[in-house]
Order: C-alpha cells, then structure tokens, then sequence
C-alpha cells in the first residue's frame, strides 16, 4: 500500500512499495507548470527543468551527470502545464542516494550564468524545431483551441523571443515564487527500504520555504473551455493532422478530486479509439481507408481532463473523416456496446498492470493522482474500481463531453484558419 506523510511546512513524502522488482525510481514534483506563466514569462520553467542540472552550490553539471551514471541511474525532467518533475531511476538499494542527488537538484540549484547562456541556445533551437514540425505544431495549436488566451493555451516550450531574453535572475525569481514546500511532492516506487527514506527525505526537505505565491495554497480552478477551431498551413508536407478535443471535467468542481469519474474517462477512450477494434479505427481505416493513424486519448492534470482524438490523413479525406468520427461519438452518446466495453475493459486494466510492473510509471501515476485528488489509492483499488464501471457511466461521459462544441486544430497541406472553422462547424452539425 502507498505510505503517505506531510512534513509542517506542507512538503508531501510518498513512497509506494514494489517488493517484486530490484529497481526503483525517486523524483521530486512540484505543482507549477506553464501554467503558472505569463505571456512575458512563458517558457522559463522549462527553461528552469533545464538549468537545474547545470551546476548546484557543491556539484558542477559534470558531477551531477557523474554521480548518478557511477550509480547506473537514468536521470530526466519534465515540464507540464500544471507540474515540473525532477526523477531518477536505478537499483533500490540505492534509494536514499537518489533522493540525496535529486533533492540537492531542486533544493541548491545556482543556475550558473554562464551555463545558462549555452543553454539558452539549446532550447531556443528546440523551439524552432517544434514551431516548424506540423504534428507537434497542431499539438499547441491544440492547447489554444482548447483554452484560447490563458495560459494554458500558451506552448510549455515557450516562445523563440522569451527563451533569447531570460536572465539568471528571471529564474531565481520564478524559483522564490513557485518553488515552495506546500506545492512539493517527494516520491518514491520500487523495492527500498520505505523507513529509511522517508526518513532521509524528511531530513531533507523539512527546511524547504513556502512560496511566495500567496494562492498557492489554494487548490487551481479549470482555465475556461473556448472551444475554437485554429489551422496553420505547411507548404512542405503532403498529410493533414488532425486534432480535435472536448472537455471532460464533472460540471461541478467539488467533484472533481473524484477518481470514479476519472476512470470511467479513460474507459470512454479506450472504448472509442484504443486498438485496431474500437469503432473509430475499425470505422475510420478498416472500412473506410480515411487514415493510417487515428487514436484517442484523455489529455488530463490536476485540475482539467480534455478527450482528444488525433489523426494524420490527407487533404481529400480530412471532411469524410471528421464526418465519420462525429457520427461514431454521437452512437456512444446514445449506447454502448457491451462488448466493446468489456474490451476497453480489459485494455485498461492491463495497462494499469503493465504500469504497475514499472517503478517510474507507478511513481508518476501515484503523484498526478495525489495533486489530482489529494489521495493515492493501491494498484488492486484502481483495478476493481475499472471492473465496477459500468455502461451508464461510460455513455454520461460522451453525453457530457458532447454538450460542448468541438476545439479543433489542423496543420499540414491546405491546412488553415478557414479551414479549420469549417471542420469544427461540421463535426459540431454532426453531432447534434
């Protein structure tokens, strides 16, 4: 079972048990994201996931790549639109190592000037890269759609001008803001010694200051659903991609931290659009040649849960597509099929224990649940609680979703605003 304990100052300490593996994985989570940024900010806290590993107040970046290489350690980061993750993985007996590694990367961090002009380099060529790729270009045009000009809406990468003027000091600032004790999740899953970590990550992160956000101890409402339809054509690609999305969030907010709903979500995309037999894939390729790749998704965090379905097609077939898949979604709306349901069913709960044979996986599930709903529940809960869904449930959530017009974003050849509009116009007709 998931041991839980919360130090004074707000710093939540996780460990979940894995005594069938050798390995396992630590991170340290904080929940801030893109969405903590402004139009003028946008982008730092990647550009913060990066400079992390550049140089603390003991260890330059060649040690910290060093001292958890000697150990066999994978390390890596993540920036999200709600959270920032810093993790390693390697063998459980040395757990307490990893933590000692990790905190000292989040807690002393001095994100070195001139490391931070080099780098400052590096992601500004990644953004380029992202900006003139269409698949990943529709993903943000996506996220605008989805919620227009919040900062939600905004690239977690950032934009091309905010990442060329970032200073040392924009970063120190955003830290002394957003890296506070009450948004911090300290994590571990595998086989270790559960008492002795928790005891060294106590130790650790028991002096680590509050924020100096005051909302931060404040559970974050949704960003408004805009709804819109955004395209932007690619003059060097002969395909379209394709990515429309609903909101799937309860209509109350107190409901939310729910995690029944939450299941029965992804039973509803699983149902729709997961495998080679699920009515969009069977329908959308099997039978009517409109696509090569065509899936669907829940795209979710701590506060906002959106279905998305993404395909990649041609010009001539992008109207037949949409077409087809708004009549698919309505049907769900109207029944579902028993058994379809018991394949998502089964597909699901493999994928939870495929998951839960995986020390990352099992540690990231178990943290986004916790800023999701403030609990943790065990591997055999999450699975008996698949198996009680019923069909009733899985159609409420197409109902609900379906209640809300499209958000759509297209890029690629011919792709466009117009376009764009056109799409969603239809698939919103079809739907009614």
């Amino acid at each position: 079972m998931p041991r839980l304990h919360i130090l004074p100052n707000g710093v939540r300490l996780l460990a979940v048990p894995m005594p069938h593996v050798q390995s396992a994985s630590v991170g340290v989570f904080l929940r801030v994201g893109s969405r903590d940024e402004t139009p003028s900010t946008n982008g730092i806290g990647h550009v913060l996931e990066h400079m992390a590993f550049k140089g603390t107040a003991t260890r330059t970046v060649q040690a910290i790549n060093l001292d958890a290489e000697r150990l066999g350690a994978d390390v890596n980061a993540f920036t999200g639109k709600d959270s920032t993750g810093y993790f390693m993985t390697g063998l459980g007996r040395h757990a307490e190592q990893l933590l000692r590694m990790t905190a000292d990367i989040v807690l002393n961090s001095t994100y070195p000037e001139a490391e931070l002009q080099r780098e400052l380099d590096v992601i500004r060529q990644e953004a380029i890269e992202y900006e003139e790729d269409p698949e990943d270009n529709c993903g943000d045009l996506l996220d605008r759609a989805v919620w227009g000009d919040d900062p939600m809406g905004m690239p977690i990468i950032g934009t091309v001008r905010n990442i060329e003027s970032f200073t040392r000091d924009d970063l120190v600032r955003h830290v002394r803001r957003h890296y506070g004790a009450e948004r911090t999740v300290v994590a571990a899953a595998g086989n270790f010694d559960v008492d002795a970590w928790m005891a060294s990550a106590a130790n650790l992160f028991a002096a680590m200051p509050r924020s100096g956000d005051l909302s931060a101890s404040s559970a974050p409402g949704p960003a408004p659903y805009v709804g819109q339809a955004l395209g932007r054509r690619f003059t060097q690609v002969s395909q379209v991609f394709l990515n429309m999305a609903f909101p799937l969030a309860p209509a109350r907010q107190e409901e939310f931290a729910q995690q029944r709903w939450r299941v029965a979500a992804s039973l509803a995309a699983y149902l729709f659009g997961e495998g080679m037999s699920s009515p969009l894939s069977d329908t959308v390729r099997e039978q009517l040649g409109l696509a090569y790749s065509v899936h669907t998704t829940v795209d979710a965090g701590d506060a906002w849960a959106n279905f998305v379905v993404q395909a990649v097609t041609t010009p001539d077939k992008v109207d037949a597509l949409v077409a087809a898949t708004g009549k698919l979604l309505r049907e769900q709306a109207t029944a579902i099929d028993p058994v379809h349901l018991e394949r998502a069913k089964n597909q699901l709960t493999v994928s939870r224990v495929r998951a839960g044979e995986r020390t990352y996986a099992t540690m990231e599930y178990a943290v986004e649940e916790l800023f999701a709903s403030g609990t943790v529940t065990s591997l055999e809960e999450s699975l008996a609680m698949i198996d009680s869904i019923g069909a009733d449930e899985v159609r409420a959530v197409f109902e609900r979703m379906l209640a809300h017009p499209p958000a759509l974003a297209i890029t690629g050849k011919g792709a466009s605003a117009r376009a764009a509009r056109q799409l969603a116009a239809s698939l919103a007709a079809g739907l009614r």
